[in-house]
């Protein structure tokens, strides 16, 4: 099979369309709600399972899960002070056999959930959500809970769950059209979880996987690194002191290839830990002199969201005529499609591709302009977990905040420059704080 064949098929498992409810049979399973109390009460709520299951796997010390459980949500798009915590959202339900159900422990803020809060993205993530329904209308996307990864204990799985055991601690992440994990439980395809690290604390495990899977997405597929070898390749990596640029920068010398980060001065002592070549202060009066003596560049990605119209300031440092690329993080695609609905926004995509390769120079010369983004591949997620567990890639942390404290955590998280991840703990005086909101 070839290469690009191996990158759909990955692809396309990491984004299922969930099957009509017509081949879904409803089964009602006896629920033990979850209470802080000595006393319990039971309900019944109904689970969709594939009809060719019989059932599912649960904790042996906790027989069910509650058919309620915390949350923090939104139910408008505005700013995040508007995020609501809840104790009466509706728990997660597994509605096919290869997904499973987790309890969260820890989980991370990223800039994407901050941008969702005030609406970034729904036209698009808004048609994938119905895409999946295989519905004519528009899916209910309110109360929305956001949170992208996580790290936390399977409590129930799908029968053809076969990598994973009821009781393992696992790292996961979400993908942004799925309802989020800053709640008690999230559900998942097992396809986007692997086993924490043994070493790493759950709050490190929480942090690894969006930032990661970013990192590895621009580098792997818009950097054509899945296909070509990274060894001995000159990277300039924009912004190596946070998240996406920690994680870049470790991918790329476990990869073999040659790196140039840049940071200000205040982060130096951070980045050097991750094991560059080369670090510039970009604050410096010789900043760009640096930069050329280092380069020409094979790729260069830009982790720190520089404008468009700066990015020609840095193609004439890419390698002629060899296929060299500049990767932004910064793509408009969710942006236009929101200004300019479905359609009208996916020709602006093509205008705002095209432009700049033109007007930089870059075609001119071999080189391209691509953009990157997240996107949950399971392979990907497979080879963050095996350098984890090798003790070869760090989740430097900035802050970790209590679950109750979460919207500190967002405006944290909001004012930017961060030096390591944001981290949401879910210790047991927090939870139980939260329990008692309405």
């Amino acid at each position: 099979m070839s290469k690009s064949n191996t990158i759909f098929r990955i692809a396309y498992r990491s984004f299922p369309i969930l099957p009509s409810k017509n081949t879904f049979v409803a089964r009602t399973i006896r629920r033990r709600t979850l209470t802080t109390s000595s006393s319990a009460t039971v309900d019944d709520m109904t689970v969709d399972i594939d009809a060719i299951d019989h059932k599912i796997e649960t904790t042996t010390t906790q027989t069910a899960w509650s058919s309620k459980m915390i949350a923090w949500q939104v139910h408008s798009y505005s700013t995040v002070d508007d995020l609501v915590l809840t104790s009466n959202a509706r728990s997660p339900t597994m509605v096919a056999a290869h997904e499973v159900l987790v309890r969260v422990k820890a989980s991370s803020v990223n800039p994407l959930d901050v941008l969702m809060a005030e609406g970034f993205g729904q036209v698009l993530l808004g048609t994938i959500r119905q895409a999946q329904q295989m519905s004519l209308h528009k899916p209910v996307e309110f109360p929305l809970t956001l949170g992208r990864d996580f790290c936390g204990e399977i409590i129930a799985k799908g029968v053809k769950v076969k990598s994973f055991n009821v009781g393992d601690v696992v790292m996961g992440v979400v993908p942004p059209f799925h309802q989020g994990c800053h709640s008690e439980f999230v559900a998942v395809s097992e396809g986007l979880v692997a086993k924490k690290p043994e070493h790493l604390t759950n709050e490190e495990a929480a942090g690894l996987l969006y930032t990661g899977m970013t990192a590895w997405s621009a580098l792997k597929l818009s950097g054509g690194l899945y296909v070509l070898k990274a060894t001995n390749k000159n990277v300039l990596v924009i912004g190596g002191s946070g998240g996406v640029g920690n994680c870049a920068i470790q991918l790329l010398k476990q990869w073999g290839a040659k790196v140039t980060t840049t940071c200000d001065s205040t982060a130096i002592n951070l980045v050097k830990s991750l094991g560059p070549d080369n670090i510039i202060d970009y604050t410096a009066k010789n900043a760009r002199q640096l930069l050329e003596e280092h380069g020409k560049y094979d790729i260069i990605l830009d982790a720190a969201g520089i404008s468009y119209n700066k990015i020609g300031a840095y193609t004439p440092l890419l390698k002629g005529w060899s296929y060299s690329t500049f990767i932004t993080l910064r793509s408009p695609i969710l942006h236009n499609t929101d200004s300019y609905g479905l359609v009208g926004g996916m020709v602006k995509n093509a205008i705002d591709l095209l432009a700049p390769n033109i007007l930089s120079g870059a075609v001119f010369k071999g080189s391209s302009i691509r953009w990157g983004t997240f996107l949950p591949i399971e392979c990907g997620i497979k080879e963050l977990a095996k350098l984890a567990e090798e003790q070869k890639i760090i989740i430097p942390l900035e802050k970790t905040f209590k679950f109750i404290d979460l919207k500190d955590a967002y405006k944290r998280v909001q004012d930017g420059h961060l030096r390591g991840k944001v981290i949401i703990t879910y210790d047991q005086p927090s939870m139980d704080k939260a329990r008692l909101t309405n």
